[in-house]
Protein backbone atom coordinates (compact mmCIF):
# COMPACT_ATOMS: atom_id res chain seq x y z
CA UNK A 1 0.00 0.00 0.00
CA UNK A 2 1.39 3.42 -0.99
CA UNK A 3 1.75 6.41 1.26
CA UNK A 4 -1.56 8.34 1.31
CA UNK A 5 -3.54 5.24 0.31
CA UNK A 6 -4.54 3.75 3.66
CA UNK A 7 -8.10 2.47 4.15
CA UNK A 8 -8.75 5.08 6.85
CA UNK A 9 -7.90 7.82 4.35
CA UNK A 10 -9.66 6.37 1.31
CA UNK A 11 -12.89 5.83 3.27
CA UNK A 12 -12.82 9.25 4.95
CA UNK A 13 -15.29 12.04 4.27
CA UNK A 14 -12.42 14.18 3.02
CA UNK A 15 -11.34 11.60 0.42
CA UNK A 16 -14.88 11.03 -0.80
CA UNK A 17 -15.50 14.76 -1.03
CA UNK A 18 -12.26 15.08 -3.03
CA UNK A 19 -13.58 12.40 -5.41
CA UNK A 20 -16.79 14.35 -5.86
CA UNK A 21 -14.90 17.60 -6.41
CA UNK A 22 -12.65 15.97 -9.03
CA UNK A 23 -15.72 14.70 -10.84
CA UNK A 24 -17.02 18.28 -11.05
CA UNK A 25 -13.62 19.63 -12.15
CA UNK A 26 -12.75 17.06 -14.78
CA UNK A 27 -12.57 18.51 -18.25
CA UNK A 28 -15.65 17.52 -20.20
CA UNK A 29 -13.87 17.76 -23.55
CA UNK A 30 -10.86 15.62 -22.72
CA UNK A 31 -11.12 12.10 -24.15
CA UNK A 32 -7.91 11.09 -22.35
CA UNK A 33 -8.73 9.89 -18.86
CA UNK A 34 -10.98 10.75 -15.99
CA UNK A 35 -9.38 12.74 -13.19
CA UNK A 36 -10.78 10.35 -10.63
CA UNK A 37 -11.18 6.62 -10.72
CA UNK A 38 -14.79 6.20 -9.72
CA UNK A 39 -16.25 3.28 -7.92
CA UNK A 40 -19.85 2.85 -6.84
CA UNK A 41 -18.82 4.33 -3.48
CA UNK A 42 -17.55 7.47 -5.18
CA UNK A 43 -20.83 7.90 -7.03
CA UNK A 44 -22.71 7.56 -3.75
CA UNK A 45 -20.32 10.13 -2.27
CA UNK A 46 -21.10 12.38 -5.20
CA UNK A 47 -24.75 12.40 -4.21
CA UNK A 48 -23.90 13.03 -0.55
CA UNK A 49 -21.26 15.70 -1.16
CA UNK A 50 -22.39 17.22 -4.45
CA UNK A 51 -23.66 20.42 -2.85
CA UNK A 52 -20.41 21.02 -0.94
CA UNK A 53 -18.29 20.21 -4.00
CA UNK A 54 -20.37 22.64 -6.05
CA UNK A 55 -19.80 25.41 -3.50
CA UNK A 56 -16.05 24.69 -3.43
CA UNK A 57 -16.01 24.90 -7.23
CA UNK A 58 -17.79 28.26 -7.16
CA UNK A 59 -15.29 29.62 -4.62
CA UNK A 60 -12.34 28.69 -6.84
CA UNK A 61 -14.06 29.94 -9.99
CA UNK A 62 -14.91 33.31 -8.40
CA UNK A 63 -11.56 34.75 -9.47
CA UNK A 64 -9.64 33.42 -6.52
CA UNK A 65 -6.73 32.32 -8.71
CA UNK A 66 -6.07 35.68 -10.37
CA UNK A 67 -2.32 36.04 -10.70
CA UNK A 68 -1.22 38.29 -7.87
CA UNK A 69 2.40 37.24 -7.58
CA UNK A 70 3.97 34.73 -5.27
CA UNK A 71 5.25 35.65 -1.86
CA UNK A 72 8.28 33.60 -1.00
CA UNK A 73 9.13 32.35 2.42
CA UNK A 74 11.30 29.63 3.91
CA UNK A 75 8.84 26.88 2.91
CA UNK A 76 9.22 27.60 -0.81
CA UNK A 77 11.92 26.13 -3.00
CA UNK A 78 12.48 26.86 -6.67
CA UNK A 79 10.55 23.72 -7.61
CA UNK A 80 7.63 24.56 -5.33
CA UNK A 81 7.50 28.15 -6.60
CA UNK A 82 7.54 26.94 -10.20
CA UNK A 83 4.78 24.40 -9.51
CA UNK A 84 2.65 26.94 -7.65
CA UNK A 85 2.82 29.30 -10.61
CA UNK A 86 2.00 26.52 -13.07
CA UNK A 87 -0.90 25.29 -10.93
CA UNK A 88 -2.31 28.81 -10.56
CA UNK A 89 -2.30 29.38 -14.30
CA UNK A 90 -3.21 25.87 -15.34
CA UNK A 91 -5.73 25.06 -17.94
CA UNK A 92 -6.30 21.98 -19.99
CA UNK A 93 -2.64 21.97 -21.03
CA UNK A 94 -1.10 21.86 -17.53
CA UNK A 95 -0.01 18.26 -18.07
CA UNK A 96 1.74 19.20 -21.32
CA UNK A 97 3.49 22.25 -19.80
CA UNK A 98 4.85 20.20 -16.93
CA UNK A 99 5.91 17.29 -19.17
CA UNK A 100 7.98 19.69 -21.30
CA UNK A 101 10.08 20.52 -18.26
CA UNK A 102 12.05 17.28 -17.91
CA UNK A 103 13.81 18.41 -14.73
CA UNK A 104 10.47 19.17 -13.07
CA UNK A 105 8.95 15.86 -14.22
CA UNK A 106 11.91 13.93 -12.84
CA UNK A 107 11.69 15.76 -9.56
CA UNK A 108 7.95 15.16 -9.24
CA UNK A 109 8.21 11.48 -10.12
CA UNK A 110 10.96 10.85 -7.61
CA UNK A 111 9.92 13.04 -4.69
CA UNK A 112 6.13 13.23 -4.49
CA UNK A 113 5.53 12.48 -0.84
CA UNK A 114 3.10 13.83 1.70
CA UNK A 115 5.74 16.29 2.97
CA UNK A 116 6.24 17.67 -0.54
CA UNK A 117 2.48 17.81 -1.12
CA UNK A 118 2.05 19.67 2.18
CA UNK A 119 4.71 22.27 1.32
CA UNK A 120 3.31 22.75 -2.17
CA UNK A 121 -0.29 23.10 -0.99
CA UNK A 122 0.66 25.50 1.81
CA UNK A 123 2.68 27.63 -0.64
CA UNK A 124 -0.22 27.54 -3.12
CA UNK A 125 -2.68 28.76 -0.48
CA UNK A 126 -0.29 31.45 0.78
CA UNK A 127 0.21 32.70 -2.77
CA UNK A 128 -3.54 33.27 -3.18
CA UNK A 129 -4.84 34.12 0.31
CA UNK A 130 -2.72 36.73 2.12
CA UNK A 131 -1.44 35.59 5.50
CA UNK A 132 -3.34 38.24 7.43
CA UNK A 133 -6.63 36.95 5.95
CA UNK A 134 -6.00 33.23 6.32
CA UNK A 135 -7.68 32.88 9.70
CA UNK A 136 -10.85 34.49 8.27
CA UNK A 137 -10.99 32.75 4.89
CA UNK A 138 -11.21 29.06 5.75
CA UNK A 139 -13.68 28.44 2.91
CA UNK A 140 -11.14 29.77 0.41
CA UNK A 141 -8.24 27.84 1.92
CA UNK A 142 -10.26 24.62 1.84
CA UNK A 143 -11.39 25.26 -1.75
CA UNK A 144 -7.78 25.86 -2.79
CA UNK A 145 -6.72 22.58 -1.16
CA UNK A 146 -9.35 20.79 -3.24
CA UNK A 147 -8.22 22.59 -6.38
CA UNK A 148 -4.50 21.88 -5.98
CA UNK A 149 -5.28 18.23 -5.26
CA UNK A 150 -7.46 18.04 -8.36
CA UNK A 151 -4.83 19.68 -10.56
CA UNK A 152 -1.99 17.51 -9.27
CA UNK A 153 -4.14 14.43 -9.63
CA UNK A 154 -4.77 15.28 -13.28
CA UNK A 155 -1.07 14.90 -14.05
CA UNK A 156 -0.08 11.53 -15.44
CA UNK A 157 2.85 11.24 -13.01
CA UNK A 158 1.33 9.33 -10.08
CA UNK A 159 -1.77 7.29 -9.35
CA UNK A 160 -4.72 9.57 -8.66
CA UNK A 161 -5.58 7.79 -5.41
CA UNK A 162 -2.12 8.62 -4.02
CA UNK A 163 -2.53 12.34 -4.66
CA UNK A 164 -6.09 12.25 -3.31
CA UNK A 165 -4.85 10.47 -0.21
CA UNK A 166 -2.37 13.29 0.34
CA UNK A 167 -5.17 15.82 -0.16
CA UNK A 168 -7.38 14.03 2.35
CA UNK A 169 -4.52 13.92 4.88
CA UNK A 170 -3.87 17.63 4.41
CA UNK A 171 -7.55 18.44 4.89
CA UNK A 172 -7.73 16.27 8.02
CA UNK A 173 -4.63 17.85 9.51
CA UNK A 174 -5.44 21.48 8.69
CA UNK A 175 -9.20 21.88 8.29
CA UNK A 176 -11.20 18.97 9.70
CA UNK A 177 -11.21 20.39 13.26
CA UNK A 178 -12.60 23.68 11.88
CA UNK A 179 -15.18 21.80 9.76
CA UNK A 180 -16.29 19.78 12.81
CA UNK A 181 -16.62 22.98 14.87
CA UNK A 182 -18.98 24.27 12.20
CA UNK A 183 -21.19 21.17 12.14
CA UNK A 184 -19.57 19.07 9.41
CA UNK A 185 -18.91 19.58 5.72
CA UNK A 186 -22.46 20.37 4.68
CA UNK A 187 -23.15 22.84 7.49
CA UNK A 188 -19.72 24.49 7.27
CA UNK A 189 -20.55 25.37 3.66
CA UNK A 190 -24.27 26.04 4.20
CA UNK A 191 -24.13 29.78 3.74
CA UNK A 192 -21.15 30.81 1.66
CA UNK A 193 -22.22 34.45 1.65
CA UNK A 194 -21.31 35.03 5.28
CA UNK A 195 -17.83 36.09 6.41
CA UNK A 196 -15.49 33.15 6.09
Amino acid sequence: MMEGDSPSITHSDEYRLLETYCQKRKPSTSPRRSLCMYSQEAQTGSEKYGNVAEKLTRIVDSGLLADNGLETDSVNTDVIEKLVELLKKSGDDLNEKIKKDHELVGYLQSTLSYDFFEKLTTAFIKSVVPGFLQSRNKHEEIALTFEVTSRLGALDLHPMNRVMGFGAQYLQKNFTPWVKQHGGWEKAFDDNDEVH
